[in-house]
């Protein structure tokens, strides 16, 4: 039984398949590399399926945002950006871009159903604009590839591997946008893992609604909004010193929302993610009809995800499935 169990582990394996769309030389030169030749398991779990799925509707997302504004980083003017700027997001793109066939190449391998482009609107109208969001995205992508990194240790852990070693990458281009912006470039000892969900939820508020031929199979939660109240006190004197001020957040929602209906009554709360630990929560004060405001709990530092529940879970994945609206990204530091 067990030299049986040993054969299927050691000879079930295909060769990773070239894309069904060659990259051209120039991308591969300016990725610094082309599609990984390793190896891939013989089949993999449905569940594994779409958590590959979600990867590359994450990525399609990020090709289209870096490529499509690539031209106007470099016709929006870099007065207040360093020389190379517009070459460096350049390669960013071109790493995506690798990624995204990379990805589309195991739908190819496991004759399954590729992840179609949808049509995207992105709000950037200056250099500044775009670094602003780049980093917004950013920290959503590495808190989703997180979660995706955690469900294929247990769902496809031969697939973890080329997942996990996106991680260390993304990172590496949110240090560029977070100096580009002056920012510090660790801000936190622990990035900020999402779930699956949740990271659905936020590429789809950059999604023109009813352009999405293929959706991937993962539930689509109400959307929220935040803005930083104006007299609301900065928690950071500068970038590397702490007080202990108040940051008040007003968040809107749909009310007509399913998951409020069947919630309504209960008090509502803010249930803040952030770097590794247990999710923290605050009560929601409902200032006027589908608006309220809560404070940012203290000691958090880097990019948290927040999201409006009624129950307080203790870990990200239950409060994922309890999640009323959200999240937002919210940069702390």
């Amino acid at each position: 039984m067990l030299s049986s169990t040993l054969s299927i582990f050691l000879f079930g394996f295909s060769t990773f398949l070239v894309s069904a769309a060659p990259l051209c030389p120039e991308t591969i030169d300016m990725a610094g590399g082309g599609l990984p030749n390793t190896t891939l398991p013989s089949t993999v779990s449905d569940s594994g399926v779409r958590e590959i799925q979600l990867a590359q509707f994450l990525e399609i997302l990020k090709v289209e945002f870096f490529t499509a504004r690539f031209t106007n980083v470099t016709d929006w003017g870099k007065t207040d950006y360093s020389n190379n700027s517009a070459e460096i997001v350049g390669k960013i793109a071109a790493v995506e871009e690798v990624r995204r066939e990379s990805l589309g190449a195991l739908f190819n391998a496991y004759k399954t159903a590729t992840i179609p482009p949808r049509n995207y609107s992105f709000p950037v109208a200056s250099t500044q604009d775009f670094f602003q969001l780049a980093d917004l995205i950013g920290s959503a992508g590495i808190g989703a590839t997180i979660g995706l990194s955690e469900h294929l240790a247990l769902t496809g852990p031969m697939l973890a591997r080329l997942v996990a070693s996106i991680l260390t990458v993304e990172s590496r281009h949110d240090a560029f946008f977070r100096y580009v912006m002056g920012k510090v470039l660790n801000p936190a000892p622990f990035d900020t893992g999402s779930d699956d969900i949740w990271a659905y939820s936020i590429a789809l508020s950059f999604i023109v609604p009813g352009s999405c031929p293929v959706e991937v199979p993962v539930p689509v939660l109400p959307k929220l909004n935040v803005t930083q109240q104006e007299q609301a006190t900065a928690r950071y004197t500068n970038s590397t010193t702490g007080t202990n001020s108040t940051i008040l957040q007003q968040f809107s929602w749909d009310p007509t929302q399913m998951p409020f209906v069947v919630e309504e009554g209960k008090q509502l709360l803010v249930g803040w993610v952030n770097q590794v630990n247990v999710p923290t929560y605050t009560p929601l004060g409902v200032t006027s009809w589908a608006k309220g405001t809560s404070t940012v709990p203290q000691e958090m530092n880097g990019v948290a995800f927040a999201v409006i529940a009624t129950q307080e879970y203790d870990n990200v994945n239950d409060l994922a499935f309890g999640t009323l609206a959200g999240p937002v990204v919210v940069p702390i530091s």
